[in-house]
């Protein structure tokens, strides 16, 4: 009977650390998931705060912003590991810095298309009326019009291409299925709780370029039907100076709206 005692008791003190083994063991993981989580947030936190950015410049006065702020991009993205990650890398963690760097690139190449059609739209030269006649300027025109169009569709597009990006990362990625489901609620909580989609208006961009497009197609079409005089065009047929005039009207009241719309892709 009293050899029973101090297995007993080894019985005990064996119990006790197993469940406090245990314990430090869920802690760890806890950690770690909240950990992994943080790092994907805050990587896409920093990507819409360069949309910000993006979206406050004015493109004629800063042109090389967007090269600029890729560069600040990643760099902010690649101090993020050491701000968050507490002790070793483990599994989770891999799988996350895996998904921040896709999504940075991503975030990038989204960036470029969306702005860089923009820079082009912001140059003056491209659309001065000494240039009306020039074939080089047209083909610039068309190509620029083109890619604004694709960028329109983008920018109205921002936050659920964002999160299709998002959820197919997640869904490929090697992160476990705790931690994949702490970082959709805190994604859905600081971001898709906190940003909307902001007053871009498709519809009035494409117009503005639709009829850019009509007024140097106008002007293309009929090189001979007018001239430059003292900055002004002028128009030996009344039909042809009634229809540029329209457009070109049209434009002037435009341009403040077309730019406006950029700023407001993605609002808090």
């Amino acid at each position: 009977m009293k050899k029973i005692y101090p297995l007993i008791a080894l019985a005990i003190v064996l119990l006790i650390a197993g469940y406090a083994g245990l314990d430090h063991y869920r802690e760890v993981r806890e950690q770690q998931q909240a950990q992994t989580a943080h790092l994907i947030t805050r990587c896409v936190n920093q990507g819409l705060l360069s949309l910000f950015t993006l979206q406050k410049n004015d493109w004629e006065k800063n042109p090389e912003l967007l090269r600029a702020e890729e560069e600040r991009l990643d760099q902010r993205i690649a101090a993020l590991p050491d701000a968050v990650l507490v002790d070793k890398p483990f599994a989770d963690w891999q799988g996350a810095l895996e998904i921040c760097q896709r999504l940075t690139v991503n975030s990038n190449r989204l960036h470029k298309t969306i702005f860089r059609p923009l820079m082009e739209m912001a140059k003056k030269e491209m659309w001065s009326l000494k240039n009306a006649k020039s074939s080089q300027y047209q083909s610039r025109r068309k190509r620029t019009i083109y890619r604004t169009k694709i960028a329109a569709e983008a920018a109205d597009r921002y936050l659920e291409d964002l999160r299709s990006d998002i959820d197919r990362l997640l869904d490929i990625s090697r992160i476990s299925a705790e931690s994949r489901a702490l970082a959709e609620r805190q994604l859905q909580e600081a971001i898709f709780d906190k940003y909307r989609k902001g007053r871009f208006s498709k519809t009035r961009v494409l117009q503005y370029l639709e009829r850019q497009e009509t007024f140097y197609q106008l002007l293309a079409d009929n090189p001979r039907g007018f001239t430059l005089r003292g900055g002004s065009l002028y128009f030996y047929n009344d039909k042809l100076h009634r229809q540029a005039d329209d457009l070109n009207r049209a434009l002037l009241q435009g341009e403040v709206d077309f730019f406006a719309n950029w700023r407001q892709i993605v609002e808090q």
